[in-house]
């Protein structure tokens, strides 16, 4: 029970700090990070709130499918940004948005 609840203090924490880093962070690449620490806080809240009851292997696999899917979506997201810097010579959101206007 004990370890159940510091794997769910720990996924909160992950949570809030993804949370902070993504509305603080003035680079692509990093806020991009960011929201993978926050998919994975999300997977361990999900797989610690699995742990004991009777739909452990339901979360397991969506646990699974998350971190498929999430590797799927940061490669397209790292591709992207990579186009984004060859074409604007910038990383900065708060820049990007000022070219587009």
């Amino acid at each position: 029970m004990i370890e159940q609840s510091i794997l769910f203090v720990t996924s909160i924490i992950l949570i809030l700090l993804a949370l902070a880093s993504m509305f603080y962070s003035r680079n692509l690449i990093k806020t991009l990070m960011s929201f993978q620490v926050l998919v994975f806080g999300i997977n361990l809240a999900l797989f610690t709130n699995s742990v004991g009851g009777g739909i452990e292997l339901l979360a397991n696999t969506l646990v699974l499918f998350s971190v498929i899917v999430g590797a799927s979506v940061e490669s397209v997201g790292l591709a992207l940004i990579i186009q984004i810097y060859r074409k604007y010579g910038t990383l900065d959101p708060h820049k990007l948005r000022r070219l587009r206007e």
